[in-house]
């Protein structure tokens, strides 16, 4: 028997498409009973093992994950493209906060993309890229018309599996059609899927991406829970311009305590005011244990 090692690319009503390593073409698995015994799951994005045998190939086990998603029901995610628009809709911050620790927890890298350049005032740019300019995280704007910055993205997401995430409105679909090689999706069909507020497509599938690599076709932090995932006393952690062990007090929460290590950075200009109000407001929902995403 032939045994081979692939990326699950796609699965539909019980088959799993696996592509080879080393190869573009698709082959169709059904999982092992062990497996389903096993109450083991096979998701999209899962690296494999199958078998070839007669009538076709069995998908025998599924290698450790980096991490997974539930809804969608993905596995092992690279890179999330956080993406924003600078204007129209203007940009909720605190939202992209919370995507960024949801990245963070997800051990995801976050790269944060701003569409429509072209459109917003100057100074308004200036000071979304003077806040994240502070905190280690890539940021790249792009044009509406133009390929600036699309080279710089496809830089960070090549060979890797990237998916975006982001409010409706701000140009996910364009920049998807952008990235995908050309006949890779329906026309239209990304837009519907990445705009709508509940997503319920019937399957979950990587599309490849012009720098090598996948996008994932579907939105990726749809049900995720900070207070689920995080409490208060970690929370700092998740903002990595926050200096860590500086504070007069070990159980230093950067909020009301003295001789705060964090307060004195953001009065020093360090920490961006705007990323530490957003943190204490974060804070304050975990202490009381209410969702904030």
């Amino acid at each position: 028997m032939r045994q081979l090692k692939g990326k699950i690319i796609r699965g539909i009503g019980g088959f799993y498409y696996v592509e080879p390593d080393g190869s573009t073409s698709l082959l169709e698995c059904r999982a092992r009973g062990a497996l389903r015994h096993q109450k083991i799951k096979p998701m999209v994005g899962d690296l494999v093992e199958i078998t070839e045998e007669k009538g076709g190939f069995a998908l025998e086990k599924i290698l450790p994950r980096k991490n997974t998603f539930v809804r969608p029901p993905v596995a092992n995610v690279d890179v999330a493209l956080i993406v924003f628009a600078a204007t129209n809709p203007e940009p909720d911050l605190l939202l992209l906060d919370k995507l960024l620790i949801a990245s963070e927890l997800k051990e995801v890298t976050p790269v944060i993309v701003l569409t429509k350049k072209d459109l917003a005032e100057d100074e308004a740019l200036e000071r979304i890229t003077a806040i994240y300019a502070k905190t280690p995280y890539k940021l790249i704007t792009i044009t509406t018309d133009s390929d600036v910055g699309i080279d710089e993205i496809e830089a960070c997401i090549a060979h890797k599996t990237a998916f975006l995430a982001g409010p409706s409105g701000v140009g996910k679909s364009t920049l998807a059609n952008r990235l995908c090689i050309q006949g890779a999706m329906e026309t239209g069909a990304l837009s519907q899927k990445l705009n709508r507020g509940r997503h319920t497509t019937r399957h979950v599938e990587l599309l490849p991406l012009r720098a090598g690599g996948f996008l994932l076709d579907t939105p990726g932090f749809s049900s995720l829970k900070l207070d689920e995932e995080i409490t208060a006393e970690a929370l700092h952690y998740y903002f990595p311009e926050f200096e860590q062990g500086g504070c007069k007090f070990n159980t230093c929460l950067h909020d009301s305590e003295p001789q705060c290590a964090v307060k004195a950075q953001v009065a020093a200009g360090t920490v961006a005011a705007l990323r530490y109000e957003h943190y204490i407001h974060l804070l304050h929902e975990l202490k009381n244990k209410r969702s904030v995403y």
